[in-house]
C-alpha cells in the first residue's frame, strides 16, 4: 500500500507540474513546387529526442515517420488514410460499394479523433490563448514566380506590408521571381512552447462542445412529396 500511495502521489506531482510547465517545440517545413507539375512537400517536428516527419512528393505516397535518438522506429503509410476518407466523401450510388480498408484499431481512433475536430476553429481558440502553444519564433523564406507578372508584384507589395505589421519574433523573407513561370519554394522554421496537459484539457473540452453544439441543433424537417 504504501508503494501505491507513493506512485499516486509521484503522479500526481508530474500532473502538476506537466500543467504548469511548457515543453519547447521546434518544426521545419521545406516545399517546392516547379513548372513541370511536379512538387515535394516535407514537414518534421523535434520534440526533445522524439521527432516526427511527413513527407509527400509528386508521384510518391505519402508517410509518417518516428525518430527516437536519431533511429527510425515507427514508418506509417498515409495513403490509406486519404483512400478512406476519399471514399467515404464519394455518393454509394456513384462508386460501387467496395471492400473496407483493413484499419488498426489505433488508426481508427485518430481517425475518429480528426474527424470530430474542425482544425482551423480549433487554431484559431488555441493560438497563444491561456498559455497552451506560444510562437516563440517563426521564420519564412519564400521564393515565388508567376506567369502573370502583375500577380507576382501585388503578391511582392502584399509581403511588404505584412512584413512592416507583424511582431519581431515573425520574419518573412521572400525573394520574387520574374521569369513568367509559376515556381514556388518555400522554407520554414518555427520554435514553440506548449503545455501538453493544458493542451490535452483544451482539446477534450473543446471536441465536446463540438459534439453538443451539434447535437442541440434542430433537425431539418423533411419535405413531404406531392
Amino acid at each position: 500500500m504504501l508503494w501505491l500511495g507513493l506512485c499516486a502521489c509521484a503522479l500526481t506531482l508530474f500532473g502538476v507540474l506537466a500543467y504548469w510547465l511548457p515543453v519547447s517545440l521546434s518544426s521545419n517545413l521545406q516545399g517546392r513546387a516547379e513548372p513541370s507539375g511536379t512538387w515535394v512537400l516535407a514537414m518534421g517536428l523535434g520534440l526533445g529526442p522524439i521527432a516526427f516527419s511527413v513527407i509527400a512528393a509528386h508521384g510518391v505516397k505519402p508517410f509518417l515517420t518516428c525518430h527516437l535518438f536519431g533511429r527510425q522506429v515507427v514508418r506509417l503509410p498515409l495513403s490509406r488514410w486519404l483512400r478512406g476518407s476519399a471514399r467515404k466523401a464519394q455518393p454509394e450510388s456513384i462508386e460501387p460499394r467496395q471492400t473496407p480498408l483493413d484499419l488498426s484499431r489505433g488508426e481508427r481512433a485518430i481517425g475518429r479523433f480528426f474527424s470530430n475536430l474542425d482544425p482551423l476553429e480549433a487554431l484559431s481558440a488555441w493560438w497563444e490563448k491561456e498559455r497552451v502553444f506560444e510562437v516563440r519564433s517563426l521564420e519564412l523564406d519564400v521564393e515565388y514566380s508567376f506567369r502573370d507578372v502583375a500577380l507576382t508584384g501585388q503578391i511582392l507589395a502584399g509581403l511588404c506590408v505584412l512584413s512592416g505589421v507583424l511582431p519581431e519574433r515573425y520574419v518573412i523573407n521572400h525573394t520574387p521571381g520574374w521569369d513568367s513561370e509559376d515556381r514556388l519554394a518555400l522554407a520554414a522554421d518555427g520554435r514553440f512552447r506548449i503545455w501538453p496537459v493544458r493542451l490535452v484539457v483544451n482539446v477534450l473540452s473543446f471536441m465536446l462542445k463540438q459534439r453538443s453544439r451539434r447535437s442541440a441543433m434542430p433537425a431539418k424537417p423533411m419535405t413531404q412529396l406531392p
